[in-house]
């Protein structure tokens, strides 16, 4: 027995944490990228809200729904980044996050009727129980405090977001549910802090992987609108109208990704490594992503709206949902540029300007003709892109 007792210190010594170890493999697991799926049909979810509901509190509930989504990715992407998909509990984590993404996106439809609180209680368990499982698996060990942390603050937003799916009434479940978002975000972005403590160091990360996982979730959010178009045509008679929207729909995906694939988003790992404003880049990626990710979605909502009724007059909410897609994604396209290379795409600032103009004036036209007034300004900009890299090479990240 006491042979037995000596040996049990041992066993404790070599138990391995699931950290990322320095010399480990730093590319995106297959597991995250099966994770990406159930993102991706919260993207569908939410593009179908919108497109289905075309009202501007519709547009409200699409927003808070696809930024909570984006909240669950983002943190199921930052643990990947810390700690190892192939170390348990990590790919348990994963798979329960999964799990609790697709619900939440089945239930988005009714978040803000009967489903709120399985859209709502759903996120809670998820920010909860992943903190608990982590705090067991890193005890002992110094990562800890951040997971306490986490979770702390995890209560707090968690009880909120419950809170709101009883609330019944939709315009207070919304203003209720957009305060637990704000814990969230604040949580994040200012590393949890807890009154009486030092603040907790700055996010390490694997840059390889951070970039890739960016990169990835990126062409899958254009690859949705896509699937959104081949779906909406798929499901109508094939007429010239409703062909020239699909033309159109390809178009603009293609420039998308080609503004993403041959600018800032193609050398996000070397900007991260060089840049010396590392911490503050890291933690700017997940909100210049959201911004062309909800551009993306709205493009699609109006594709699926444009593909149903093209040579219907747009109003105003459709014309904000067409034309305030594409300077979305131009915002978050120039915020990702100013981050890496510390300096503001004239061409994309003149495309926002342009989207907001376009707007004044195109609200009594077909959607079909505001689509393609949108696909123009992309064009416009892509072009501007391709003749100023041309002139000059896309520079290298800044570097300290």
């Amino acid at each position: 027995m006491a042979a037995q007792r000596g040996r049990r210190p041992g066993k404790a010594e070599t138990r391995q944490p699931p950290t990322r170890g320095p010399g480990g493999p730093q590319r995106t697991d297959l597991l995250e990228l099966f994770f990406d799926l159930a993102f991706v049909a919260g993207l569908a979810m939410t593009s179908q809200k919108m497109a289905t509901e075309l009202t501007w509190i519709s547009f409200a509930q699409g927003l808070l729904a696809l930024s909570t989504l984006w909240a669950v990715w983002v943190t199921t992407t930052l643990i990947t980044d810390t700690y190892s998909p192939r170390k348990q509990p990590i790919p348990i984590l994963i798979l329960a996050a999964m799990f609790g993404l697709m619900l939440m996106a089945a239930a988005l439809p009714g978040a803000f009727g009967d489903h709120g609180l399985f859209f709502g209680g759903t996120w809670a368990v998820i920010i909860v129980g992943r903190g608990l499982v982590l705090i067991r698996s890193l005890r002992g060990r110094q990562e800890q405090e951040r997971t306490v942390r986490a979770l702390v603050w995890g209560v707090c937003s968690g009880s909120i977001w419950v809170v709101g799916g009883l609330v019944p009434d939709p315009g207070w479940r919304l203003a209720v549910w957009l305060a637990a978002l704000a814990v969230d975000y604040t949580g994040y972005g200012l590393r949890f802090p807890i009154p009486g403590r030092p603040p907790l160091p700055v996010y390490q990360v694997a840059s390889e992987h951070l970039a890739e996982r960016y990169q990835q979730i990126y062409i899958l959010a254009v690859g949705e609108l896509i699937l959104i178009s081949v779906l909406a045509l798929g499901h109508q008679p094939f007429t010239g109208d409703r062909l020239a929207t699909f033309v159109v729909a390809f178009l603009t995906a293609v420039v998308l990704w080609w503004s993403y694939a041959r600018g800032a988003g193609a050398t996000l790992r070397a900007a991260i490594d060089a840049s010396p404003h590392r911490t503050r880049l890291v933690q700017t990626n997940p909100y210049a992503h959201w911004l062309m990710i909800v551009g993306v979605v709205a493009t699609a909502a109006g594709v699926e709206r444009i593909m149903d009724q093209p040579g219907a007059r747009t109003g105003a909410a459709m014309t904000a949902l067409i034309l305030g897609g594409a300077g979305l994604f131009l915002c978050g396209r120039a915020v990702l540029e100013h981050e890496a290379y510390e300096r503001w795409p004239l061409s994309h600032v003149i495309g926002v300007v342009a989207t907001i103009a376009l707007a004044s004036f195109t609200a009594y036209l077909p959607g079909l003709a505001v689509s393609v007034a949108a696909g123009l300004v992309l064009l416009g900009v892509a072009v501007g892109e391709f003749l100023r890299m041309r002139r000059r090479p896309v520079p290298a990240p800044v570097s300290s």
